[in-house]
């Protein structure tokens, strides 16, 4: 009889080890564990990435990158323009070439040379268009809050490179500025590879892997896998909808990346891809878009008075601001 219990003792713990096992290999919250985040902050204040403008001039339509954010120069453009505004027409105004000093100034005000270039990178089709300085236009804009018959002065032009190739029309500059990001320099800082639309879906408040116990107003949990990496998405509710989102990134069963994402003033943040059934589910991207450094997430937030922000999936890393010239 003892020989008979100690049999079925034994079954009952290979059973049980082997429930055990079978469990271990599930990855649930409380499998994930929170990696070692990083305080110290790799300085990317000189890297610089640019959005593109439309802009109408003349019933034509130039592709225009607009320096301004770095390039602060009270006498960018002649005195002569802003003096004898009153004898001059709006188009006269509105956009024309700095040449001599006013463009050497320029380069010399951005740190830039006739030798660099300008990279124009589709994140979309990984698209890759070179454009040597030289042969680009250095021009003035007004902003497009300056209206005809205003005073004018210095500050209300943005001061770039546009290319030597005029669209006809709005539609054929959309096609070629859009999911496109531009830098000047000496080297092509691009992968070269496709990013990808972050496939979100619904998920169970359980799956999030960041404790929840003592937050309130919890709304929506979503989850995305891109590669090896599983990105999580917590909202938070106030009274008017979704007022912040927390972002968590697992990579082996640890998470390695956390964010909180908020909104500023005017700001609003994106519909999430394949969730609201909108005309558009390509707001988020992800995937490798620079060489040597991590990979990047962005597209949460759309901005009525700042730029888009990118996210580099390191903690090392700060994130990068685009430099859109976004003036009101």
């Amino acid at each position: 009889m003892k020989k008979q219990l100690l049999l079925f003792a034994v079954s009952l713990c290979l059973l049980s080890c082997q429930k055990a096992v079978k469990k271990v290999a599930t990855v649930d919250r409380q499998e994930i564990t929170v990696d070692t985040i990083s305080t110290d902050k790799k300085n990317l204040s000189d890297f610089h990435i640019y959005d593109l403008y439309s802009m109408e001039n003349a019933g034509k339509y130039d592709i225009f990158i607009s320096l301004s954010d770095i390039y602060n120069d009270s006498l960018a453009v002649p005195n002569d323009i802003i003096e004898n505004q009153k004898s001059k027409t709006f188009a006269e105004l509105k956009h024309f070439e700095l040449t001599g000093i006013y463009r050497e100034k320029l380069l010399k005000g951005t740190s830039l040379s006739e030798a660099d270039t300008l990279f124009l990178y589709n994140y979309k089709d990984a698209k890759l268009q070179k454009f040597p300085i030289k042969d680009l236009r250095s021009v003035a804009n007004l902003d497009l809050y300056t209206s005809e018959g205003e005073e004018i002065s210095h500050y209300n032009y943005m001061i770039g490179f546009e290319l030597n190739q005029p669209e006809t029309s709005q539609e054929t500059v959309y096609d070629k500025t859009e999911y496109t990001l531009a830098y000047f320099g000496k080297e092509n800082p691009f992968s070269g590879e496709k990013l990808t639309l972050v496939p979100w879906k619904k998920a169970s408040i359980n799956q999030f892997p960041l404790s929840l116990k003592d937050k309130k107003n919890l709304g929506d949990t979503y989850h995305a896998r891109y590669r090896d990496m599983d990105y999580y998405l917590q909202d938070f509710k106030d009274q008017y909808g979704v007022a912040e989102r927390q972002l968590a990134v697992v990579k082996n069963k640890k998470v390695f990346f956390i964010k909180n994402i908020t909104k500023g003033e005017g700001a609003e943040f994106k519909s999430l891809n394949f969730i609201e059934n909108n005309d558009y589910d390509d707001f988020q991207w992800t995937g490798n878009l620079f060489k040597n450094k991590p990979p990047v997430v962005f597209g949460f937030v759309s901005e009525s008075f700042g730029c888009p922000f990118i996210t580099f999936l390191d903690t090392s890393y700060q994130g990068i601001y685009l430099n859109c010239d976004n003036r009101h």
